[in-house]
């Protein structure tokens, strides 16, 4: 709870050091969580864990409100709720918190915050209901079976590889081995 409370009180320390554009600070969420990596939480004596902790929430803090409004707007896909899951899930109950303490600090629109509310109840059923059920995390191929199908050695591309195979199972598009042995196969670099 105090590191959430600290995520709160710095979530926009990077907004000073940024330019702002159309009413909005331009990536203050990135200089925000370096801001804070290299320096406060030195000055704070934090351990590895907790600044890492408290830097992922500040740099992710906005995600919730872009994912919002691409569902306001209808534009909004499957995979953009899928990479939001799989990059978040760790630390998601306390960024949903600092988003909603974000959306009350800055709106008095009670519309606006019963539909982020609605909104984060719907991210949390989507992962209950379809992310752990359809989204495979873990790699379906080992970087052996991949050099093993498409013949290479350790090297960037295998790196390059096996990102695409997890981006494509996270995406939803690959969910078994023998689709994962067909994607590593056509795939093209």
């Amino acid at each position: 709870m105090t590191l959430l409370k600290l995520s709160a009180f710095f979530h926009d320390v990077g907004k000073i050091y940024t330019e702002k554009k159309n009413n909005r600070f331009l990536d203050h969420d990135k200089k925000g969580a370096e801001i804070f990596k290299s320096s406060i939480s030195e000055a704070l004596s934090l351990g590895n864990k907790a600044t890492l902790f408290v830097s992922k929430l500040i740099e992710k803090h906005l995600s919730v409100f872009r994912l919002f409004y691409l569902f306001e707007s209808k534009d909004i896909t499957d995979k953009d709720i899928n990479f939001f899951w799989y990059e978040n899930k760790d630390i998601a109950v306390h960024l949903f918190i600092l988003t909603i303490s974000d959306a009350y600090g800055t709106s008095e629109d009670e519309y606006f915050l019963e539909k982020m509310r609605e909104f984060i109840i719907y991210l949390q059923s989507y992962y209950f209901n379809v992310y752990t059920r359809h989204i495979i995390e873990k790699p379906l191929l080992t970087g052996k079976e991949i050099m093993d199908i498409i013949s290479i050695k350790p090297s960037p591309q295998l790196g390059y590889v096996k990102n695409k195979l997890i981006r494509a199972q996270i995406e939803g598009k690959i969910k078994t081995k023998q689709q994962a042995i067909e994607f590593v196969k056509n795939l093209r670099f």
